[in-house]
């Protein structure tokens, strides 16, 4: 032990010594870092954690910003176990008193926002079971855009482990809208109807046309009771993602296989095509006992196109905007974070997306649109779509030069056929039918891409034309 003191000429003098308070000194300088004297964080940078923390930022991503505050993360003064010590410390904080947080927060919602809905759903014990909000600006979107849903419930890392579900939709610039939120402690037959039924409730009573979910049986049951005329369909995202987990090596090591089985599940649009494919698919790699294809093939209704094509989808025949809006949301929510802070984040994710959607209004009123072939329909469109749309309107345009058009009978029914046949499989449909009703006002052509899409396809285009 050494003591030094000043002197009255501020010099300094050892004004005790103890030899015997000595202990061996560390090899490198880097072991002193562990010592207690190196626990201490300021209450600025403590701060700082705090809130890169609540925003998602991972412990080493927090680690090296602190390090660059001080120059490099050998300057920090402290180490990434006492940052994680104080992460700890950060959460049970923040898990404290988190019911009345959370009410606090739906309070703040309901006054910065009169219209804001949200309805609770309590067990025996009188512990939050569901919770689910919707937004004013949601019902207004709702009007327009519920008419093809998807729903899932993915995302399972807040605090209490409860399912997250999603609704959402497609609106006029092709973006994913968050139509509501749901906290759900299980997800049996009872809590979905619940859900269903309160969420129809709060956006007004409108009943979507179709609603794309997972295969969840007890989800199913619900749908049909809750809402009886809507369509029910399975999504393709976990019909494949059961098909990478079934197929195993023929999956993973045969591009092949896996080029065909997308071409039938995306892109075929006629039942007769996607038969003669399928059979074939399982003639060619011996598939034909394969359990799981067997077992999806007598539900190919619920998910292969040609079954639902005359089924308004907006193009949504998979809930990967589901999947993708909870992949996004995890971008915003740390693991982990009580209900409060998951409310927060969620604010977040819907001002970020409402700020996209701005953006795309101020293309459309404010951009000027390049016309590809300079047809009246062509600058019609251009008026009518927004910018987003009018570039998936061009796409359709462009193909119509890859189809040669028939008039079958004079000015009712037309035959486009695709000019590259002898380059497709032989069970690839590569002739379609348009037919004109009676006073010319509406095109129905057999691959129902306009019934199932909304957007007008290259077949009638060409007949448009």
């Amino acid at each position: 032990m050494i003591r030094l003191l000043r002197s009255k000429d501020n010099g300094l003098y050892i004004s005790l010594f103890k030899s015997g308070h000595n202990h061996p000194l560390f090899v490198t300088c880097g072991e002193k870092t562990h010592w207690k004297s190196h626990r201490h964080i300021d209450r600025y940078t403590k701060d700082l954690v705090k809130q890169l923390r609540d925003n998602n930022v991972g412990l080493g991503k927090v680690f090296s910003i602190v390090g660059s505050f001080f120059g490099s993360v050998e300057n920090v003064p402290f180490t990434k176990r006492s940052l994680k010590t104080l992460c700890r410390k950060l959460n049970k904080d923040q898990s404290d008193s988190d019911a009345m947080k959370r009410m606090e927060i739906l309070a703040d919602m309901k006054a910065n926002d009169p219209d804001f809905n949200y309805t609770v759903q309590l067990d025996e014990d009188s512990r939050i079971k569901t919770l689910m909000w919707v937004t004013s600006r949601v019902c207004d979107q709702y009007r327009y855009f519920g008419d093809a849903i998807t729903f899932d419930t993915t995302y399972r890392t807040n605090l209490y482990d409860m399912s997250f579900g999603l609704f959402v939709g497609v609106n006029n610039h092709f973006q994913s809208i968050i139509f509501g939120g749901v906290m759900m402690r299980d997800e049996k037959e009872e809590s979905f109807k619940w859900v269903f039924q309160e969420f129809i409730r709060m956006v007004g009573g409108k009943h979507p046309q179709t609603i794309l979910t997972d295969q969840a049986r007890s989800m199913e049951i619900a749908i049909e009771a809750e809402m009886p005329n809507t369509v029910h369909r399975w999504c393709k995202w976990h019909v494949l993602k059961k098909v990478k987990e079934s197929m195993g090596v023929l999956w993973s090591k045969n591009r092949e296989f896996k080029m065909e089985f997308h071409k039938i599940v995306h892109h075929m649009t006629a039942e007769e095509e996607f038969e003669q494919g399928w059979q074939q698919m399982l003639d060619k790699y011996s598939l034909k006992k394969h359990p799981f294809l067997t077992q999806i093939y007598e539900v190919r209704h619920k998910w292969a196109k040609p079954y639902f094509m005359g089924v308004f989808c907006a193009k949504m025949t998979s809930t990967q905007r589901s999947e993708s809006a909870n992949h996004l949301l995890k971008g915003y929510v740390p693991p982990g974070c009580p209900m409060h802070l998951f409310l927060k984040q969620f604010e977040k994710l819907q001002f970020d997306r409402q700020s996209e959607e701005s953006f795309q209004e101020k293309r459309t009123s404010l951009s000027g649109v390049s016309l590809r072939f300079n047809l009246p329909l062509e600058r019609h469109a251009s008026k009518v779509y927004t910018r987003a749309m009018f570039e998936k309107f061009g796409e359709e345009l462009y193909k119509c030069g890859a189809h040669v058009l028939d008039e079958i009978v004079p000015r009712r029914i037309y035959k486009s056929t695709h000019v590259e046949a002898a380059n497709r499989d032989k069970w690839s449909k590569v002739q379609f039918k348009i037919e004109v009703n009676e006073d010319e006002s509406f095109f129905s052509c057999e691959c129902g891409m306009f019934e199932h899409s909304g957007l007008v396809f290259c077949h009638t285009l060409q007949v448009c034309i």
